[in-house]
Protein backbone atom coordinates (compact mmCIF):
# COMPACT_ATOMS: atom_id res chain seq x y z
CA UNK A 1 0.00 0.00 0.00
CA UNK A 2 1.56 2.99 -1.05
CA UNK A 3 0.65 6.29 1.30
CA UNK A 4 2.45 9.12 -1.46
CA UNK A 5 5.43 8.76 -3.83
CA UNK A 6 7.82 7.40 -1.08
CA UNK A 7 6.12 6.45 1.81
CA UNK A 8 5.25 2.63 2.13
CA UNK A 9 3.22 0.94 4.59
CA UNK A 10 5.74 -1.96 5.77
CA UNK A 11 4.49 -5.20 3.69
CA UNK A 12 6.44 -8.60 4.20
CA UNK A 13 6.05 -9.52 0.55
CA UNK A 14 7.11 -6.30 -0.80
CA UNK A 15 9.58 -5.36 0.70
CA UNK A 16 11.94 -8.72 2.11
CA UNK A 17 14.39 -7.38 0.21
CA UNK A 18 14.98 -4.22 1.61
CA UNK A 19 17.76 -2.93 3.50
CA UNK A 20 18.04 -0.17 5.66
CA UNK A 21 21.63 1.46 7.50
CA UNK A 22 19.94 2.73 10.65
CA UNK A 23 22.91 4.92 11.63
CA UNK A 24 22.68 6.85 8.04
CA UNK A 25 19.14 7.31 8.98
CA UNK A 26 19.43 8.71 12.17
CA UNK A 27 22.05 11.22 11.33
CA UNK A 28 19.92 12.89 8.92
CA UNK A 29 18.59 14.69 12.24
CA UNK A 30 21.71 16.40 12.71
CA UNK A 31 20.30 19.10 10.93
CA UNK A 32 17.07 19.32 13.32
CA UNK A 33 16.81 22.35 15.40
CA UNK A 34 13.62 20.83 17.41
CA UNK A 35 12.19 17.21 17.54
CA UNK A 36 9.32 16.55 19.76
CA UNK A 37 9.43 14.49 22.36
CA UNK A 38 7.26 12.52 24.76
CA UNK A 39 7.19 11.87 28.64
CA UNK A 40 8.35 8.66 28.89
CA UNK A 41 11.67 10.28 27.51
CA UNK A 42 11.90 13.08 30.02
CA UNK A 43 14.07 11.34 32.77
CA UNK A 44 16.12 10.02 30.05
CA UNK A 45 16.91 12.86 28.00
CA UNK A 46 16.74 15.70 30.74
CA UNK A 47 20.92 15.04 30.98
CA UNK A 48 21.53 15.69 27.45
CA UNK A 49 19.15 18.44 25.95
CA UNK A 50 16.73 21.18 26.89
CA UNK A 51 13.22 19.84 27.18
CA UNK A 52 11.04 22.69 26.22
CA UNK A 53 7.67 23.73 25.02
CA UNK A 54 7.26 25.34 21.26
CA UNK A 55 3.63 27.20 20.52
CA UNK A 56 2.40 26.39 16.84
CA UNK A 57 2.24 30.33 15.62
CA UNK A 58 -1.07 29.22 13.38
CA UNK A 59 -3.13 26.98 16.25
CA UNK A 60 -1.55 28.28 19.31
CA UNK A 61 -1.40 24.83 20.50
CA UNK A 62 2.01 24.21 22.22
CA UNK A 63 4.03 21.15 21.66
CA UNK A 64 6.99 19.75 23.92
CA UNK A 65 10.32 19.36 22.33
CA UNK A 66 13.69 18.98 23.15
CA UNK A 67 16.18 21.76 21.40
CA UNK A 68 18.65 20.55 19.78
CA UNK A 69 20.19 23.63 17.98
CA UNK A 70 19.11 27.10 16.34
CA UNK A 71 19.92 27.25 13.02
CA UNK A 72 20.40 23.64 10.34
CA UNK A 73 24.29 24.05 10.48
CA UNK A 74 25.13 21.73 13.69
CA UNK A 75 23.41 20.68 17.01
CA UNK A 76 23.93 18.59 20.07
CA UNK A 77 23.30 15.18 18.41
CA UNK A 78 27.04 16.28 16.62
CA UNK A 79 28.59 15.76 19.92
CA UNK A 80 26.67 12.00 20.44
CA UNK A 81 27.40 8.54 19.06
CA UNK A 82 24.29 8.01 16.81
CA UNK A 83 25.04 4.46 17.60
CA UNK A 84 23.98 4.82 21.29
CA UNK A 85 20.09 4.16 21.78
CA UNK A 86 20.34 5.55 25.58
CA UNK A 87 20.94 9.40 24.63
CA UNK A 88 18.73 9.80 21.88
CA UNK A 89 15.14 11.10 21.20
CA UNK A 90 12.66 8.30 20.11
CA UNK A 91 12.05 10.56 16.94
CA UNK A 92 15.32 9.80 16.23
CA UNK A 93 15.82 6.20 17.14
CA UNK A 94 12.43 5.23 14.64
CA UNK A 95 14.35 6.76 11.61
CA UNK A 96 13.41 5.75 9.08
CA UNK A 97 10.08 4.53 10.07
CA UNK A 98 6.92 6.13 10.25
CA UNK A 99 3.36 5.46 12.18
CA UNK A 100 0.42 5.49 9.22
CA UNK A 101 -2.74 5.50 11.09
CA UNK A 102 -5.95 4.09 8.64
CA UNK A 103 -8.74 6.01 8.67
CA UNK A 104 -11.41 3.10 9.53
CA UNK A 105 -9.99 1.19 12.72
CA UNK A 106 -7.52 4.02 13.70
CA UNK A 107 -5.00 1.02 14.15
CA UNK A 108 -1.22 2.25 13.53
CA UNK A 109 0.65 0.74 10.45
CA UNK A 110 4.39 0.88 10.39
CA UNK A 111 5.61 2.58 7.09
CA UNK A 112 8.82 3.61 5.61
CA UNK A 113 9.98 6.86 3.98
CA UNK A 114 11.66 5.07 0.55
CA UNK A 115 13.18 8.87 0.26
CA UNK A 116 15.15 8.85 3.57
CA UNK A 117 19.23 8.49 4.07
CA UNK A 118 19.69 4.82 4.60
CA UNK A 119 16.97 2.91 2.63
CA UNK A 120 18.49 0.33 0.19
CA UNK A 121 21.98 0.14 1.91
CA UNK A 122 22.89 -1.50 4.65
CA UNK A 123 21.41 -5.04 6.61
CA UNK A 124 18.23 -6.77 5.49
CA UNK A 125 15.43 -6.28 8.02
CA UNK A 126 13.35 -8.55 7.15
CA UNK A 127 15.53 -11.07 6.21
CA UNK A 128 17.88 -11.07 9.51
CA UNK A 129 17.30 -10.45 12.88
CA UNK A 130 17.79 -7.02 13.00
CA UNK A 131 18.18 -4.99 16.60
CA UNK A 132 17.95 -1.86 15.04
CA UNK A 133 14.78 -2.33 13.08
CA UNK A 134 13.59 -3.96 16.98
CA UNK A 135 14.66 -0.42 18.30
CA UNK A 136 13.25 1.53 15.56
CA UNK A 137 10.15 -0.45 15.76
CA UNK A 138 9.84 0.02 19.90
CA UNK A 139 10.52 3.67 19.50
CA UNK A 140 7.88 3.83 17.04
CA UNK A 141 5.56 2.31 19.55
CA UNK A 142 6.34 4.13 22.56
CA UNK A 143 5.87 7.03 20.45
CA UNK A 144 2.74 6.88 19.37
CA UNK A 145 1.51 5.39 22.87
CA UNK A 146 3.20 8.51 24.53
CA UNK A 147 1.54 11.39 22.28
CA UNK A 148 -2.19 11.23 23.43
CA UNK A 149 -0.22 11.06 27.37
CA UNK A 150 2.15 14.18 27.00
CA UNK A 151 -1.03 16.29 25.08
CA UNK A 152 -3.13 15.29 28.40
CA UNK A 153 0.19 16.65 30.45
CA UNK A 154 0.49 19.84 28.48
CA UNK A 155 -3.03 20.56 28.73
CA UNK A 156 -2.86 19.93 32.41
CA UNK A 157 0.17 22.65 32.69
CA UNK A 158 -1.90 24.85 31.01
CA UNK A 159 -5.47 25.10 33.16
CA UNK A 160 -2.88 25.59 35.97
CA UNK A 161 -1.44 28.23 34.19
CA UNK A 162 2.49 27.39 34.71
CA UNK A 163 3.75 27.76 31.52
CA UNK A 164 5.60 30.77 30.82
CA UNK A 165 8.19 32.10 28.28
CA UNK A 166 11.62 31.36 28.75
CA UNK A 167 13.99 34.28 28.36
CA UNK A 168 17.22 33.66 26.72
CA UNK A 169 20.13 35.18 24.16
CA UNK A 170 23.64 33.83 23.37
CA UNK A 171 25.97 36.63 24.42
CA UNK A 172 28.75 37.21 21.67
CA UNK A 173 31.73 39.27 22.48
CA UNK A 174 32.07 41.06 18.49
CA UNK A 175 28.28 41.30 17.79
CA UNK A 176 24.99 41.91 19.26
CA UNK A 177 23.31 38.99 21.37
CA UNK A 178 20.72 36.43 20.23
CA UNK A 179 17.92 36.26 21.24
CA UNK A 180 16.34 33.02 21.62
CA UNK A 181 12.22 33.37 20.53
CA UNK A 182 9.54 31.02 20.91
CA UNK A 183 10.35 28.84 24.09
CA UNK A 184 8.73 27.91 26.81
CA UNK A 185 9.20 26.39 30.55
CA UNK A 186 7.29 25.91 33.16
CA UNK A 187 7.15 28.55 36.48
CA UNK A 188 8.79 26.55 39.29
CA UNK A 189 6.97 29.32 41.69
CA UNK A 190 3.53 28.44 41.09
CA UNK A 191 4.47 24.79 41.10
CA UNK A 192 5.70 24.79 44.36
CA UNK A 193 2.34 27.25 45.28
CA UNK A 194 -0.04 24.43 43.91
CA UNK A 195 0.95 21.90 46.70
CA UNK A 196 -0.25 24.10 49.57
CA UNK A 197 -3.60 24.78 48.39
CA UNK A 198 -5.38 22.12 49.85
CA UNK A 199 -5.63 17.94 49.40
CA UNK A 200 -6.43 17.60 45.95
CA UNK A 201 -3.71 20.48 44.74
CA UNK A 202 -1.20 18.34 46.73
CA UNK A 203 -2.31 15.26 44.07
CA UNK A 204 -2.30 17.63 41.38
CA UNK A 205 1.21 18.52 42.37
CA UNK A 206 2.39 14.78 42.39
CA UNK A 207 0.67 14.20 39.11
CA UNK A 208 3.12 16.29 37.47
CA UNK A 209 6.22 16.99 39.54
CA UNK A 210 8.34 14.25 38.48
CA UNK A 211 7.98 15.54 34.60
CA UNK A 212 7.78 19.42 35.44
CA UNK A 213 11.26 19.04 37.48
CA UNK A 214 12.94 16.70 34.82
CA UNK A 215 11.92 19.81 32.43
CA UNK A 216 13.51 22.30 34.96
CA UNK A 217 16.53 20.39 35.51
CA UNK A 218 16.94 19.48 31.24
CA UNK A 219 17.36 23.99 31.05
CA UNK A 220 20.89 23.29 31.91
CA UNK A 221 21.47 21.88 28.82
CA UNK A 222 21.03 25.77 27.00
CA UNK A 223 24.52 26.23 27.74
CA UNK A 224 25.35 24.02 25.43
CA UNK A 225 23.40 25.55 22.32
CA UNK A 226 25.46 28.77 22.99
CA UNK A 227 28.36 26.41 22.17
CA UNK A 228 27.59 25.54 18.91
CA UNK A 229 27.59 29.18 17.83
Amino acid sequence: MTMNSTIEILDDRIHKEIQIDFNVARGTSRKERLLPVVMSEFHRLMFHYPIVFVKDPETGQFTCSVLLGINSDTNLLNAKDITEDECLPLNVLRLPLLAMTEPNDGQPLIAIDMASSGVGQGEYILKDASANFETAISALGELYEGYKETRTYINKLLELDLISEIHAEIRHPDRPSQILDGLYGVDLNKVALIAERDESSKNLFLEVASYVYAQNFSIANMKKIASLV
